[in-house]
C-alpha cells in the first residue's frame, strides 16, 4: 500500500491520498505518520481520498480492526476533527456507507463520505 499525505495548513487540513491494497496496520502506521510531520497541528481535518482503492480487495476484518487503532490517535487529534472519506467508484461508495457505521466507533469525529476531494474540501472548510 502507498499512502502519500499532503498537508494545507491554510486549510487547516491534510489529505491523505491511499492506493494498492491496505491493511489495516499500514493504514495506523501511515495515519501515525501524520502527527510527526512537523506541519501538523491539533485538530487538522483529514480527507481520505481512497479513489486508487478496490476496496472489495479489503477484507472486512481489516475494517473492523480500524476503529481501536485509530482511537488511540484521538489525543494528539484534538476536538471537532471532521473527517471526508471519498471514493469514484459506485461499489466502493456502498462500501463505505457500510463501514461508516464500524468507523464512528472511533468516538466523536465527524465523518462524511464524498464522489470527489473538491466537495470534500468544501465541507471541511464550510464555516471555517
Amino acid at each position: 500500500m502507498a499512502l502519500e499525505c499532503d498537508f494545507e495548513q491554510f486549510n487547516n487540513l491534510v489529505v491523505m491520498r491511499l492506493s494498492g491494497t491496505t491493511t489495516a496496520d499500514e493504514l495506523g502506521a501511515g495515519y501515525a505518520k501524520i502527527f510527526d510531520d512537523e506541519r501538523f497541528v491539533e485538530g487538522m481535518h483529514c480527507i481520505w481520498d481512497c479513489s486508487a482503492i478496490d476496496l472489495k480487495r479489503v477484507p472486512i476484518s481489516e475494517v473492523r480492526r480500524l476503529p481501536p487503532m485509530l482511537k488511540a490517535f484521538t489525543v494528539r487529534r484534538g476536538s471537532d476533527y471532521k473527517a471526508a472519506i471519498v471514493t469514484s467508484r459506485v461499489s466502493d461508495y456502498q462500501l463505505l456507507r457500510l463501514y461508516l457505521t464500524i468507523l464512528k466507533l472511533v468516538g466523536d469525529i465527524q465523518f462524511r463520505l464524498f464522489w470527489n476531494v473538491d466537495n470534500a474540501n468544501r465541507w471541511i472548510n464550510k464555516g471555517v
